[in-house]
């Protein structure tokens, strides 16, 4: 049995910011990063419409306002539901909890992704409860009224005992609003919030030519982890902390020299350099242990490289895109810094999307429906699958990973932070690392000597997500 593959379809857009914007900024032999973050900081179509506001302990411990997020953040903007090669034929379905809320996500059979609120029409009992399958009709585990898979009420046991009648139109499951893009698919509950392209805006030209709609789940994980979900979401909305708790990224990329953008509505994101050192730190004589590996992958001699390093990531970009056919990718829409580089886009309000050639990890969270000190956090590694005709397999990637290709769709796992703290589970060497430290940040929040944050520029993606978390809750 080969590989399975992705059925879903999605749009390619050529005319993406990164391949002619940033070849642009050095063909003219300016500092990337001075422009761009002056182009993106400074401009007022970014910022949040109430402006700038601080950053309260109160926002990450109080159940009024985990309470009242469900009401101003969750309904009102567009959240990633789930990959939708997990949707790609008729019949296929999967669950999306947050919070209170329950979103059945199925493909009906006109050929439509489309997306429910699951809770029956009879009594509100959750009609599905796995998280994902086939089905030939959604059935009510409860007195078994039945829906179509586009959601229509079809069956009413003992329909004759309703003396007032049912009207199955306006008793089928009420929609949520759906749209497909990147492989994703992506909910909202409010029927008056901005489309979605209005919503994503300049981000879909940042992503869509890596192509996520034809990668593979490769691992899908869940750990439930004592904190706020905005305290781990704002530990990846900046790179401040990666010296003192991430030491080996020293060793492939250069976190200090990162370029910040910061979009509309919330979103950020940030460019950083790999297959390099850290420029604070002196020069290695000769590549590190991680960088000799990737080149004899490529069939590159790490002993060329003595006495010049820094020339790694320039030769890796041409040998990458030159080895392209035999390694089995296309990267004809990649500029040449995306094939060495890091591209991570946070997504307002709780996903984030972090981008290699033929790699990609998706993470969010999600809140606890009652409790503000807890959340999940997901993570799920989509991998490019080789053409079946590649001659050479490299190993490119900056963190272990799981096996590239699975057979079939993996299962989700599921497990707590001690787990991880424990070694028993393991989502990455860097993530491990940051669930060993979020629940002492939430922890410290509750001191009575911490009112509130005190940031610094490098965490500007942190401001400015707050900035818009505040306009819609109103503050």
């Amino acid at each position: 049995m080969g590989p399975y593959r992705t059925k879903t379809k999605g749009t390619t857009n050529t005319n993406n910011f990164t391949t002619r914007s940033l070849i642009a900024i050095l063909s003219l032999g300016g500092d990337m990063t001075d422009v761009l973050r002056e182009r993106e900081q400074t401009s007022s179509d970014a910022a949040a419409p109430s402006g700038k506001k601080e950053i309260t302990a109160d926002r990450y411990l109080s159940t009024e306002i985990l309470s009242k997020e469900w009401e101003h953040v969750w309904p009102r903007t567009w959240l990633y539901a789930g990959v939708a090669s997990d949707v790609s034929e008729p019949g296929e379905y999967f669950v999306f909890n947050i919070g209170p809320e329950s979103i059945l996500v199925s493909h009906t059979d006109e050929g439509e992704i489309t997306a429910f609120y699951n809770a029956c029409q009879h009594r509100g009992a959750r009609i599905m409860v796995n998280e994902r399958g086939w089905i030939k009709d959604f059935v009510c585990p409860y007195h078994g009224w039945t829906y179509g898979r586009n959601g229509a009420l079809t069956v009413v046991p003992d329909e004759n005992r309703f003396s007032q009648g049912i009207d199955c139109e306006t008793q089928s499951l009420v929609p949520v609003r759906t749209e497909i893009w990147a492989g994703l698919v992506w909910i909202c509950m409010d029927d008056d919030a901005p489309s979605f392209e209005e919503y994503i805006g300049p981000l879909k030209e940042q992503i869509e030519h890596y192509r996520l709609e034809e990668m593979v789940v490769a691992q899908d994980q869940t750990v439930r982890l004592e904190c706020n979900w905005k305290a781990v979401f704002d530990n990846f909305g900046e790179l401040y902390h990666v010296e003192h708790i991430h030491p080996q990224h020293a060793l492939i990329f250069d976190c200090p020299t990162s370029r910040v953008r910061l979009w509309k509505n919330g979103h950020t994101s940030v460019y950083i350099d790999g297959f390099t050192v850290n420029t604070r730190l002196p020069i290695p004589e000769e590549p590190t242990k991680l960088m000799r590996g990737q080149l004899k992958s490529l069939g590159m001699d790490p002993e060329e490289y003595r006495g010049r390093v820094l020339d790694v990531r320039e030769d890796v970009q041409k040998t990458r895109r030159d080895m392209a056919s035999q390694l089995g990718y296309n990267y004809d829409l990649l500029a040449d810094e995306e094939l060495s580089d890091i591209f991570q886009h946070n997504i307002f309000p709780n996903m984030l999307i972090t981008l290699q050639p033929d790699k990609v990890l998706l993470m969010r969270a999600r809140p606890h429906r009652s409790d503000p000190s807890k959340c999940y956090w997901d993570k799920i590694t989509l991998v490019m699958p080789p053409a079946e005709d590649a001659e050479i397999v490299a190993d490119l990637q900056f963190m272990p990973k799981p096996k590239p290709v699975p057979e079939e769709r993996p299962e989700r796992e599921e497990f707590t932070q001690e787990d991880v703290i424990a070694g028993k589970k393991t989502m990455d060497i860097t993530v491990d690392q940051d669930v060993h430290l979020i629940r002492d940040v939430q922890n410290g929040m509750r001191s009575r000597g911490f009112k509130k944050q005190v940031l610094n520029d490098d965490e500007s993606r942190i401001q400015h997500y707050h900035d818009w978390y505040s306009w819609y809750m109103g503050v």
